[in-house]
């Protein structure tokens, strides 16, 4: 029969332990306490030591973690400030056992009052509060003094004094005290497959182990598993409990994908599929491959999951972003939604989230009070859970304004600032972005500028690495195509069978594998940190100077300095996508044809036909601001002569001034009219609105 080791055993083969793997960690932590209060222990260590005790620990934590304390407060190791030396021993690295190394979601009765190991992500968190641990209690009659031991919620009375009575007071000031803070914790987002529901738990963190958690924070939590009542249920004794995590030690996680997990033979292999010259192309066919053509927009959400080189860090401590943002923008019926499922499969880490349906702190972050009806609690949103990875946002233009002003900082310095109810901190939200938007008007029409048909701001929509417009065009030969596309993919899937080689059906299938192609982008983000080379560095300046040098001839501004960083992030993805160590020529160029497209197709002003990035950041086109700058003119230069300027003196001096076609000048006064910037005081004439200066 195997031996089982009881608590009295137990404390001396842990000083044995102690002596003989950890006295140089003991001296050290003496010397610091009681600033640092627990001393750490590997398991994996205790098991090579005494695989018996460390079972025991296992099955009956608290018993065995109490001995191990008492040994080691035994030692009476010198302290650097006198006090008593009574460290917490906390132990990490627990086996990787299905007992023991266990997900949220089954966490459950077999688990009781074990210690467990559990990973994920912090959700909320509360403020720190005293627990009095050790409560002191006067009798008011003889003045006699007992002290009693607390559970998590309820302080212990004595039942009888020493003099038989049974009256007592509570002496708070003499009472032991000790800091605990409440928190949640939930299964990692790339765990988490189809519409399974997120798995949360509640931790109970106390003492030195309080303030070490944020929201939006990965950890691997060793913990002991405890009951409490329900709150629910109504009066009388609730047969149902809810579960707590005790918490015993907390390692912040850097692992950023569950996947990563890959053999040497699976590592060989992707490395070989990186060295096929086809991976592009493999890749772009291998997303969405259901939904036909848009192999443009596929390219870049290829690039978009393997991302740019992170942790870029200037010079002066600015830190560069690396993640690309793009934006699906057009008709209703061309798969917008679709492409964003499937590519939340796909993605190793990734959040879906419906813009009708979310808020803005259901996006970022919020505060709210705690349940407890005292302090507050910090929440983690989509875009704080899903750092690392991905954020997919159907109906963005669905959003309220609010809302989308709330991700504004996430975007582009990627952490949200919270500051409510006297709370002022920030989170990490290192996160791509890949929105979809409808037109407010039913299609998109690409005479108009895209700020004024979604109900996305300017300041936004520049926000966007890329933007694509998809558009249902006309066209029989492609119409036919499509049709034969989706046709043969509903008739393979009422089959309930997949295309074998060689049959017209096997364009549907992806190229390569989604748990390979998974694996392969956690492979690239973990291992590839490629670096620009000069003759890329040439290439992207060349263009944005020939760019620049365009705008100054036709009097705009086709690209910006952002649009730069742009297109070195869809470089640097390029060569992340083919593990290669440096950004070459090739990856340059590919950034550079993507860009293009984005540019031909949404950056042109219909009027002039001129590139114009003004249409995206300002919100229309310089063509269209430089008259109406002419109009607002004309009208300041009248007001000076009389009160209110008649509209026909103000398109007659516009057409013979500024050479504007009759029926555009008097648009464009409308319009003003419409906005608020002029107003009519009597028909047929207009006035400037104060405040409003051009």
């Amino acid at each position: 029969m195997e031996q089982v080791v009881v608590a009295e055993d137990a404390v001396g083969k842990f000083e044995e332990f102690f002596s003989s793997k950890l006295e140089l960690q003991i001296l050290e932590l003496a010397t610091a306490y009681p600033e640092k209060r627990s001393l750490e222990v590997d398991f994996g260590a205790l098991e090579k030591f005494n695989p018996d005790l460390a079972d025991a620990l296992l099955a009956s934590p608290d018993e065995n973690v109490r001995a191990s304390e008492q040994a080691i407060g035994r030692r009476n190791a010198p302290t650097s400030s006198g006090k008593k030396f009574s460290p917490h021993v906390r132990f990490f690295n627990l086996p990787e056992a299905k007992d023991v190394n266990v997900d949220v979601q089954h966490l459950g009765a077999e688990h009781l009052n074990h210690l467990v190991r559990v990973e994920g992500v912090i959700s909320w968190i509360t403020d720190i509060k005293p627990l009095m641990k050790t409560a002191l209690w006067e009798c008011m009659h003889c003045e006699a003094t007992i002290k009693t031991s607390t559970e998590k919620s309820a302080v212990r009375v004595p039942a009888v004094c020493k003099c038989g009575r049974k009256d007592f007071r509570l002496v708070e000031e003499s009472s032991d005290f000790l800091n605990i803070q409440r928190a949640q914790m939930q299964e990692p987002v790339e765990k988490l497959r189809g519409n399974v529901p997120t798995s949360q738990i509640q931790l109970w963190i106390e003492d030195d182990l309080t303030n070490e958690v944020a929201p939006g924070e990965k950890f691997v939590v060793t913990g002991i598993l405890r009951l409490k009542p329900s709150e629910k249920g109504g009066k009388g004794k609730n047969s149902v409990y809810e579960k707590l995590l005790d918490v015993h030690h907390l390692h912040r996680s850097e692992r950023e994908f569950e996947d990563l997990m890959v053999t040497k033979d699976e590592e060989k292999a992707l490395q070989e599929l990186a060295k096929n010259p086809r991976i592009f192309e493999m890749i772009i066919k291998s997303i969405a491959p259901s939904i036909y053509g848009h192999d443009e927009l596929k390219e870049a959400i290829a690039l978009q999951l393997f991302g740019g080189t992170p942790d870029k860090v200037l010079p002066d401590g600015q830190r560069i972003r690396s993640d690309l943002h793009l934006l699906l923008i057009g008709d209703p019926g061309v798969a917008k939604s679709s492409i964003l499922e499937y590519v939340s499969r796909l993605a190793p880490k990734c959040v879906y989230v419906s813009g009708g349906s979310a808020s803005g702190v259901g996006l970022t972050a919020s505060a709210e009070k705690d349940s407890d009806g005292e302090g507050w609690i910090l929440k983690a949103g989509a875009m704080v859970l899903a750092s690392g990875g991905l954020a997919c946002i159907d109906e963005f233009d669905k959003m309220d304004e609010s809302d989308r002003g709330a991700i504004h900082q996430a975007m582009e310095q990627q952490v949200i600032s919270i500051a409510k109810a006297g709370i002022v901190t920030q989170f990490k939200a290192r996160t791509s972005v890949l929105a979809a938007a409808n037109p407010k008007l039913g299609r998109f029409d690409p005479n108009e500028p895209p700020a004024n048909q979604f109900n996305i701001s300017p300041a936004l929509l520049s926000r966007f690495d890329l933007i694509f417009a998809m558009r249902d065009d006309l066209d029989e030969a492609r119409d036919a195509k499509m049709a034969d596309h989706i046709l043969m993919g509903h008739r393979l899937a009422s089959e309930k069978r997949i295309p074998v080689k060689g049959e017209k059906g096997e364009a549907i299938l992806p190229v390569i594998a989604g748990d390979l192609l998974r694996k392969y982008i956690s492979y690239a983000r973990k291992t590839a940190y490629p670096i620009l080379t000069n003759e890329a560095a040439e290439k992207i300046k060349d263009y944005y100077a020939e760019l620049r040098r365009l705008g100054a001839k036709q009097n705009t501004f086709p690209i910006t300095p952002r649009q730069i960083e742009g297109i070195v992030r869809l470089a640097e993805a390029s060569a992340k996508l083919r593990l290669n160590a440096k950004v070459e020529l090739q990856d340059a160029e590919r950034a550079i044809g993507l860009y293009d497209h984005v540019l031909k197709s949404i950056f042109v002003d219909r009027e002039t036909g001129n590139l114009d990035s003004d249409i995206i950041s300002i919100g229309q086109p310089k063509s269209r601001l430089d008259k109406v700058r002419s109009i607002m003119g004309i009208i300041g230069a009248m007001e000076k002569q009389v009160d209110a300027v008649e509209i026909e003196e103000v398109v007659k001096e516009a057409v013979r001034s500024h050479g504007m076609e009759e029926h555009y000048a008097r648009h464009l006064v409308e319009e003003l009219r419409r906005q608020g910037d002029l107003y009519s005081p009597k028909p047929g004439h207009v006035k400037t609105a104060r405040g409003k200066s051009w």
